[in-house]
């Protein structure tokens, strides 16, 4: 047992192994090698979020709720280096928005979620924004809109934080995302103990207190990128999953009974994050269930995703009208 759990604390910190992946660009093919995705750990705020939700409900008879829609309002921000301007004509960053919206809208559906954009998207050259080597004079100078508004950055050569990776690095991260923390003005649970409520979240109004608010995503993972087997627009799908507030479905990376992983009750347990489209994988053989391959907050690829679970739905509402809805 001790061996298992300190298996998983370095499973935990560790990130997942790179892959590679083809890259097909200007009627070239080279090979690269993929990091998948670089959101960071969930603050106490969103932790106590996802535990008061699951609590209201497994302690309480959750009434249908009445039909609500949602509209988010979206900015699109393209980003490429020198070298690789001449790829993104106008036309071309147009198809591939228009195509990238289509994969949001689809896959955000089952929520009554639309991502309603401002066109045309930003379009910047400047390398060392492309190359994610300077993401806060980045966003300093291109977001747009308030806490709820989801801003993201499509970077030509996108790479982990801090990597000083450049232009011509065979070296990619797929995206990253902020998963939202406080918000703007103070919301609170009600408690599923007492007419109390229990856990309250805020923010300051200030812009510039969620100014890297966003999702950095590699272009060519966007529908017909280039990016071989990530080139459906899933990559997006799965960082905004993480604005909303969703984790990892190997969150944690055990198998423990009392480990929270997720905080979402109907995605069973996964020790460890897929690779590709496996026909079945169980990494948590004693506990209910195989792995969620199919799930967008899994690390599959594009062919392979296909929903998110009823309640990752039902929390991605809960959480976006906890900490971003009116901000």
């Amino acid at each position: 047992m001790l061996a298992l759990t300190a298996l998983a604390l370095l499973l935990a910190v560790v990130p997942a192994r790179a892959r590679t992946g083809v890259l097909q660009h200007d009627g070239h093919s080279s090979h690269v090698e993929l990091s998948m995705c670089d959101t960071q750990q969930p603050d106490e705020s969103l932790r106590s979020a996802h535990a008061e939700l699951s609590a209201q409900k497994k302690l309480r008879k959750v009434k249908p709720r009445a039909p609500e829609s949602f509209e988010i309002d979206t900015h699109f921000h393209f980003v490429v280096t020198d070298d690789t301007a001449h790829l993104y004509t106008m036309d071309k960053i147009n198809q591939l928005a228009n195509a990238q919206l289509t994969a949001l809208n689809t896959a955000y559906a089952p929520m009554s979620i639309t991502f309603k954009p401002t066109f045309p998207p930003t379009y910047t050259v400047n390398t060392a924004w492309a190359t994610n080597n300077d993401d806060v004079a980045m966003k300093t100078a291109l977001r747009t809109g308030a806490y709820s508004s989801l801003n993201v950055y499509f970077q030509s050569n996108l790479s982990s934080p801090g990597s000083s990776s450049s232009a011509d690095s065979s070296s990619f991260l797929l995206g990253f995302c902020q998963l939202p923390a406080a918000a703007t003005t103070t919301s609170c649970l009600s408690s599923p103990h007492s007419n109390s409520t229990s856990t309250c979240t805020s923010k300051s109004s200030s812009p510039t207190s969620y100014i890297d608010d966003g999702c950095n995503v590699l272009l060519a993972t966007m529908p017909g990128g280039g990016m071989q087997e990530y080139d459906e627009g899933k990559t997006a799908v799965h960082e905004v999953g993480h604005w909303f507030g969703l984790l990892h479905t190997f969150q944690d990376n055990s198998c423990a009974s009392g480990d929270s992983g997720d905080y979402v009750d109907d995605t069973p347990q996964e020790m460890t994050a897929t690779d590709g489209c496996p026909t079945a994988k169980d990494s948590c053989p004693g506990s209910p269930g195989l792995d969620p391959v199919s799930n967008y907050m899994d690390y599959s690829s594009d062919a392979c995703y296909t929903n998110f679970s009823p309640l990752q739905q039902q929390r991605i509402i809960d959480l976006y009208k906890l900490m971003r809805q009116g901000n």
